[in-house]
């Protein structure tokens, strides 16, 4: 039981990773194709975490980076420039 559960989850994650790439394919704009690469680093992320050989630290860190980078990207974007120190 608990194995078709393991093996429908990884289908429902596959899934949605392929319809994430179709959306960051065909995103109207950058900021929608941002989000969809966001999406689909969670997506990765809770792969990670459903594989019991890997550390959660692993997952944990690539979460991190991907919000910091989705929010320089978004920063970026929207103001043009970075800021100079």
């Amino acid at each position: 039981m608990t194995a078709a559960l393991y093996a429908l989850s990884l289908a429902v994650l596959a899934l949605s990773a392929l319809l994430i790439l179709v959306h960051a394919w065909r995103g109207s704009s950058v900021f929608d194709r941002a989000l969809a690469l966001e999406t689909l680093s969670l997506v990765v992320v809770a792969t990670l975490l459903l594989s019991a050989d890997l550390p959660i630290d692993a997952a944990l860190g690539l979460a991190l980076f991907a919000f910091v980078t989705t929010v320089l990207l978004g920063y970026f974007l929207g103001q043009g420039k970075f800021p100079r120190e």
